[in-house]
């Protein structure tokens, strides 16, 4: 699938930092996003991913075709975490099941190395870490999902931390990931374009698997809201 040269300038300015390299990957999906039901939230993107200049056309193109990221990343996926994986079983799952194409996105869209690095970032204010919190948000508020889904206990505190207080009908506080979703929709929050989100919470992905066998409660939750 190839985007629309408007589409294009839009994810150009999400993508870009101010040197004009490829520095954030606001989100995620196999076909047009504008139409996906589902975020699936985690807290910063993989596969960690370095993106010639002279690729950035193919590289955008690639962000809404699984198949043409695929063939560009393939051995960064491969290298990849068990929780990305297993985000990317979730989502065979939900296209298979749902008849819905998830939006992968993240709570900070910086490419970074490694945790270590986000925390130095943050103390140190960089103006980097701050707008990766601002494409988490314009995406959001872009694609407008009606199903917001945080996956992992470092998502979900990022989460809180930067969103707790725009929450609605949120009574939930300590609980863990694990205890959060088996209780469905958790809370929501209203979004700049007026949109009010349901929002879930789940264990890592890493536990997922293929079919998600010990998300029972989780899935059937989900299915309910669609």
């Amino acid at each position: 699938m190839t985007v629309s040269t408007g589409f294009n300038r839009k994810i150009q300015k999400w993508v870009l930092n101010e040197q004009g390299k490829v520095a954030f990957q606001p989100f995620k999906v196999d076909g047009n996003p504008y139409k996906s039901k589902i975020f699936l939230v985690s807290a910063t993107p993989e596969p960690y991913i370095s993106v010639d200049p002279l690729d950035i056309r193919l590289h955008i193109d690639s962000l809404v075709d699984s198949i043409a990221f695929q063939e560009l990343y393939y051995d960064e996926i491969k290298a990849s975490s068990r929780e990305y994986k297993g985000c990317l079983n979730f989502v065979i799952w939900a296209k298979e099941h749902l008849k819905e194409n998830v939006v992968l996105s993240y709570i900070n869209s910086l490419y970074i190395d490694s945790p270590q690095q986000l925390k130095h970032l943050k103390k140190q204010k960089d103006p980097l870490y701050q707008q990766g919190l601002d494409v988490f948000k314009e995406v959001l508020v872009e694609f407008s999902p009606s199903i917001l889904i945080v996956q992992g206990t470092t998502a979900w505190k990022q989460f809180l931390e930067h969103f707790e207080t725009q929450l609605i009908d949120f009574d939930s506080k300590g609980l863990t990931v694990q205890q959060l979703e088996s209780k469905g929709v958790v809370a929501k929050i209203q979004l700049d374009s007026g949109e009010v989100v349901n929002i879930l919470v789940c264990r890592s992905m890493g536990y997922f698997g293929k079919e998600g066998a010990s998300f029972t409660e989780f899935k059937n939750a989900l299915e309910q809201l669609l």
